[in-house]
């Protein structure tokens, strides 16, 4: 099991400290308007210094692959495709994307198009032989239902599923537990972060729900061993120390220390 962070590629450069662990979150991707700018030097850099094993953060503001509007699902397909060949030309071993689906709309029409949609796109996506694993990432869901219907209709070896804890805090119906359990065979990466049950604030796991409910360590006795456990913090002054402690928590899971 590996504990990392996500960060952005100034912050990997300037930080030496986020280069010893062996998987590494890049974000920069997730940034509107980063495709859209030269990031050749980026790349070059990556391909020659970065050697840890890396997990890209894909497009998402606006971005929407099941976007009922053909031109918003155009764009979308064309920056997943371009965000996909970066990562196989980083090596990466999975680019996450965040769903977009949008439970507040209420409408059943809505959410049977949008999974329509969505596997039609992917589709087209994964069969284009992307050479790099594939995530949806759950952003305002209720629950994991259509993401699961997704992933089963789809069935294919290079896409799974991304767990973003700190959001089903927000927005989950669920406990983080029965979430997990429900998606478990098709995660492998846990985002992991804190909030106040009302704001997605990406906080230490230290405060908020997860420590006060003890929500992180119920997690932890269902936690797959090839499990990934990145912090997806704002402000990264103490991860590092998140990190070690959330590794010696994990390493006591099992004695009840």
């Amino acid at each position: 099991m590996d504990v990392t962070l996500g960060c952005s590629l100034n912050d990997l450069k300037t930080q030496a400290v986020y280069r010893q662990y062996t998987v590494i979150n890049v974000e920069d991707l997730l940034f509107p308007g980063y495709l859209d700018q030269d990031y050749r030097s980026d790349l070059e850099y990556i391909q020659r210094e970065c050697h840890q094993r890396l997990i890209l953060d894909g497009p998402y503001i606006d971005l929407n692959l099941a976007s009922p509007e053909p031109k918003a699902r155009k764009l979308a397909q064309e920056k997943v495709s371009e965000a996909i060949e970066y990562a196989r030309r980083c090596n990466a071993e999975a680019i996450v994307f965040l769903s977009t689906f949008l439970p507040f709309i209420g409408l059943q029409s809505y959410e049977r198009n949008w999974i329509a949609e969505s596997i039609r796109s992917w589709q087209g996506i994964l069969a284009r032989e992307p050479g790099v694993r594939i995530a949806l990432c759950n952003t305002f869901e209720y629950n994991p239902d259509n993401l699961l219907e997704i992933i089963a209709t789809l069935d294919h070896p290079q896409f799974e599923l991304v767990f973003d804890v700190g959001h089903s805090l927000v927005w989950g119906q669920l406990s983080v537990t029965e979430w997990y359990r429900k998606i478990r065979d098709h995660c492998r990466v846990v985002y992991l972060h804190s909030n106040n049950g009302q704001a997605d604030e990406h906080r230490s796991i230290q405060v908020g729900r997860l420590a006060k409910e003890g929500i992180l360590k119920s997690l932890s006795q269902e936690l797959r061993e090839d499990s990934v456990l990145i912090l997806k913090y704002f402000e990264k002054e103490n991860v590092t120390n998140d990190i070690e402690f959330l590794t010696s928590s994990l390493a006591n899971r099992n004695t009840g220390v």
